[in-house]
């Protein structure tokens, strides 16, 4: 791809010539003010816990049966069978500061031999403004931004850790986790019917099939809201390690209140963390989605964004058809 002007890294900050990536745990020189140790310790927490992120939706698109390449600075993610978006990308190498639009290039050629949309992922704190001028002069479009939220039982940047969540459960409310077939089936029942009252991001996709097994492993958390024993919700963790995402949380539309809400976010957060988890994020896509968060301890903390070459109408359809979104709250 020419854009016809001369090649520039994607990192090169205030004109200068950029190095790769140093490590985050180079002693502080000696001649730095308390503020900029303070500021430096801030930026090496924030990009760690960034990368955790970053290394859980690796796991994650993994386990979904994407396969990973690294082709010299940046790594490809690509589905055998589904052409999701969330499945099929290139990302910056882990520990890289910078790669040049030439490293770019070569990963997009890869994703197009495997007949895929050229298209970049990445997380917004870890590289500079200039990466992402680079992939506007690679003619890539924004796809999606994603804000993420995440949440630290021992609190995130010398805050003080978040209170133990809790929510007083509406009447006749109960939630219970899914551990059988049967309740994986209710499961999409409900998320069919509550679809229309959520919103598709597209960072971490659901499968139908994968249930069970992810279950069984602890991959995964299903729940349902039952209101006078009728269900009207659903909440989906995945986890990985030591981290959680909440990628699914939705409720029927006549249940959508915020006391339900608190509820639902609430059991998701106590079961991460029965299971030893010491991170968990969410999206955080409107005001009133952050505010949620926010009021239950979780932090802003930057964006997922996806860059992607516009698509044809036939390839808009077959994704359509073929993907199952990622639903969200």
């Amino acid at each position: 791809m020419d854009n016809g002007t001369p090649e520039q890294p994607a990192g090169a900050l205030n004109g200068t010539q950029p190095v790769a990536a140093t490590s985050e745990t180079n002693a502080n020189p000696p001649e730095m003010t308390p503020e900029e140790a303070k500021k430096r310790a801030e930026i090496r927490e924030t990009r760690r816990i960034l990368r955790r992120v970053q290394d859980h939706l690796f796991v994650a698109h993994n386990n979904l049966g994407a396969v990973r390449e690294t082709l010299g600075m940046v790594e490809v993610f690509h589905h055998p069978e589904s052409p999701i978006g969330s499945l099929n990308y290139i990302t910056p190498r882990r520990n890289t500061a910078w790669i040049s639009r030439s490293m770019i290039e070569q990963g997009l050629q890869q994703l197009t031999q495997y007949g895929r949309v050229s298209r970049v992922q990445y997380i917004e704190g870890l590289y500079p403004p200039q990466f992402a001028k680079s992939l506007r002069d690679l003619k890539l479009d924004v796809e999606r931004e994603t804000p993420v939220m995440v949440y630290q039982p021992e609190g995130i940047l010398g805050a003080k850790p978040p209170a133990a969540p809790t929510s007083a459960m509406p009447d006749g409310v109960t939630i219970e986790p899914v551990n059988d077939q049967r309740g994986i089936e209710l499961w999409w029942y409900v998320w069919q019917n509550a679809y229309y009252d959520v919103l598709t991001l597209g960072v971490e996709p659901l499968f139908v099939g994968r249930e069970v097994a992810a279950i069984k492993l602890g991959h995964q958390l299903d729940f349902l809201v039952y209101r006078y024993g009728f269900p009207v919700g659903v909440a989906r963790l995945s986890i990985q390690g030591q981290s959680a995402h909440v990628l699914a949380l939705a409720l029927l539309k006549e249940a959508r209140t915020p006391p339900m809400l608190q509820a639902l976010h609430t059991t998701v957060i106590k079961a991460a963390l029965a299971r030893d988890v010491t991170l968990i994020f969410a999206p955080g896509e409107t005001e009133a989605d952050r505010k949620l968060c926010r009021d239950l301890g979780y932090v802003d903390f930057g964006s997922i964004v996806c860059y992607a070459a516009k698509r044809t109408k036939q390839q808009a359809a077959n994704d359509d058809i073929l993907a199952q979104p990622l639903l969200s709250f």
